[in-house]
Parts: C-alpha cells; sequence; structure tokens
C-alpha cells in the first residue's frame, strides 16, 4: 500500500486583510520551499487569488499596492518554477474591497455559498483564468485544476459545486469531518458527512453528501483526526513563536488550531470559539494544519492516516492535508516532518496536479451510491 501525501498550503493575508504580505507571505514561502526542497518534497500552494486581483485593480491610486502584486506574481512564478504547485483558493470577502489609510476594509460576505450563482462563477473563471495566464507562459501545460473554498464554505449549496465543475476544476478539498462554524462571518457544519477520508462524487447541491451517481466533480475530504485535549491558549502560541525569521515575524503569529468536537458532541470548538474549558469531552477532532501542530501531533496525523488508509484495501490511497503560511512561526517541527516523510517507504508526496492526473486517470475508485 502505498499513501499519496499533498501537502497543501492556503497562502494568504488574514481574513480581515490584515498583515505584511513581505513577512507573512512572500519570507515563509521562501523558507518553506527551501524545508521541503531539502527533502526532495513538493508543495501544493492555494494562492489566494482575489486579494491579489485587488491588489492589481487598485495599483493605479496607490503605486505600494502595484509593488505587492507585482512582487507577489515574482514569488508565485519563483516558487512554480522551482517544481511546487500552484492552484486556486479564494476567499469573496474581498469583493469590493476598500484601501483607506492602510489599512483594508473588507465588506463582501466570508462564505462563497452566500452569492448568486453568476457572482460565483465570474470569481471562480476569473481566478482560474488569471493563475493559467500567469503560469502558461512558464508552462504551457498548467491547469488550475483543484479548489478549496475561503474558510472551507462548500456546503450545502446548489450552486457552487456546478460553478467549479463547469470551469473545469477536477476536484474540491474543503470538506473536512467536524469543522464547525457559528460565528459572524462563517456558518457551515461538517460534523456529519458522507464520507470523511476517500475521494467520492458529492451531490452537487451538498458536497457533504456522496452522490447516487458519478459527477463532473470529485471531493477529497482535508484529513482530520483526534489528538486529544488541545494545548492550552498561550503554550500553543509559545510553541509557534520561535522563528528563524526573526522578531518582525512574531508580531504575526497565531493560533491557528481548529479544535473540533466528535461526531455527536454539539458544543462548537470553531477557532473563535477555541478555549476548551466549557466541554468535558475526552476526544477532539483537529484539521490537518501543519502550521497548528507539534512534531508529536504530526506523528499523530500519520498513524491516523496509516489506519484509516489500511482499513480501505486500497493500493494507493490519496490524503490532503492543510497549512497556513501566514501562521508559521517555528519551522522546526515542518523540518522534522520533511524528513520523517522522505525516509517513510509507505509515504510519498504528489501535487494536486498530480492528484488531478490520477483522478482523470482512474487510479482510484471514486466512491459513488453503488459502492458505498
Amino acid at each position: 500500500m502505498k499513501i499519496q501525501l499533498v501537502l497543501a498550503d492556503d497562502w494568504e493575508l488574514r481574513g480581515d486583510g490584515s498583515g505584511d504580505m513581505r513577512v507573512i507571505q512572500f519570507a515563509t514561502i521562501r523558507r518553506l520551499c527551501e524545508v521541503y526542497e531539502a527533502c526532495g518534497l513538493r508543495a501544493s500552494f492555494n494562492v489566494e487569488v482575489l486579494q491579489q486581483l485587488v491588489h492589481r485593480r487598485l495599483s493605479d491610486e496607490n503605486p505600494e499596492l502595484g509593488r505587492l502584486a507585482a512582487e507577489w506574481e515574482e514569488v508565485v512564478h519563483d516558487v512554480y518554477q522551482r517544481g511546487h504547485d500552484v492552484q486556486l483558493h479564494l476567499h469573496p470577502q474581498w469583493t469590493n474591497a476598500r484601501y483607506e489609510g492602510g489599512r483594508w476594509s473588507l465588506s463582501g460576505s466570508w462564505s462563497i455559498l452566500d452569492y448568486e450563482s453568476d457572482r460565483v462563477e465570474d470569481m471562480i473563471l476569473e481566478g482560474k483564468e488569471y493563475l493559467e495566464e500567469l503560469l502558461r507562459p512558464l508552462d504551457p501545460s498548467y491547469r488550475c485544476i483543484s479548489f478549496r473554498s475561503g474558510s472551507w464554505c462548500i456546503a450545502p449549496n446548489g450552486h457552487v459545486l456546478n460553478a467549479l465543475a463547469k470551469a473545469g476544476i477536477v476536484f474540491d478539498m474543503s470538506i473536512a469531518e467536524g469543522l464547525h462554524y457559528d460565528t459572524e462571518h462563517v456558518q457551515l457544519d461538517y460534523r456529519v458527512i458522507d464520507e470523511p477520508f476517500l475521494p467520492y462524487y458529492p451531490r452537487m447541491d451538498d458536497a457533504r453528501r456522496i452522490a447516487a451517481e458519478p459527477q463532473s466533480i470529485v471531493c477529497l475530504p482535508t484529513h482530520t483526526f483526534s489528538s486529544g485535549k488541545p494545548l492550552a491558549r498561550g503554550a500553543a502560541r509559545v510553541l509557534r513563536k520561535r522563528t528563524t525569521l526573526g522578531s518582525q515575524l512574531d508580531r504575526f503569529v497565531a493560533p491557528n488550531d481548529v479544535v473540533i468536537p466528535n461526531r455527536g458532541y454539539s458544543t462548537d470548538y470553531s477557532r473563535r470559539n477555541w478555549d476548551n474549558r466549557r466541554g468535558t469531552a475526552t476526544s477532539r477532532l483537529r484539521v490537518s494544519d501543519l502550521s497548528a501542530l507539534s512534531f508529536g501531533q504530526m506523528r499523530q496525523m500519520l498513524t491516523d492516516i496509516r489506519r484509516r488508509a489500511r482499513a480501505t484495501g486500497w493500493a494507493v490511497v490519496p490524503v490532503v492535508l492543510e497549512n497556513h503560511t501566514k501562521d508559521i512561526g517555528n519551522f522546526v517541527p515542518l523540518e522534522r516532518l520533511a524528513k520523517y516523510i522522505s525516509a517513510a517507504p509507505d509515504l510519498e508526496v504528489l501535487t494536486l496536479t498530480d492528484l488531478a492526473h490520477n483522478i482523470e486517470g482512474g487510479v482510484y475508485p471514486i466512491r459513488w451510491g453503488k459502492n458505498r
């Protein structure tokens, strides 16, 4: 059995538009690429395109935004030429963004589910076309083929999956078992989903459900696992604060744990409601977000992946991991993980593009109603 890991990373500013791009995006992505390349691994970066398009649109009235947009493109070119993958990530709150007094004001809804179908199609097509125009001069075969939605918002909804399929997106990875938000900006509930681990054809009106027949797009859940009681908030901050990028980055380091309950447990442990003292559950599901994990937790993650992969009986099992470049404060756990993965005979790393090619080539027996 071979486990194919995708080292996916959401590359973006913070949800409210705050943060120094040169520190939490440009510097960290270069350092992360160095970590992976030292072990012969390739990452896959889900780049936030709406943020970039807004920077470009406002560059005439604010030249500094234009300089940042140009540097963003230079970084993406460099990352892609070094063998890493670049795919589509959208945070729709950048719609109608304004830049005033050196700060962003993001007035759009944070959830793509709140937008009309025509607007959703426009956002997806604009992002896809931008990436393909940016990268095809370097590689004429480049295709934008995968998607992760901002704030994980993909279901339930009657038109987002259809818009993705219409644009030629091969698969979505926005479902994560147990994820539950009920906040000012986002409401979603993935505590009960039909398939938490393997690729499947989704119902086109609700990606949480397996379709009765094959569809024009596939869903592959981002991995989550049970890791026991989370670290205290202060301890998590200290654990991730030491960094080779120096004290400038420390100002932007913040916990990014998404601690969520097991099925059937009703207390909300979303990112906005991180404190676990309100509940008594002894086990938690955690999104496999590498920026938020110690190396010990990464080993727990891999143990869970191996156990579940063996149970499938498949010869090859794909697994998508998560990362948030903007939240990496300590690269040591990532360095140790990269060395561990590169030496493990049952693990290999592929890109999102590789994964899409495998889906299109029939490498995986995609689940649907008949083979549930």
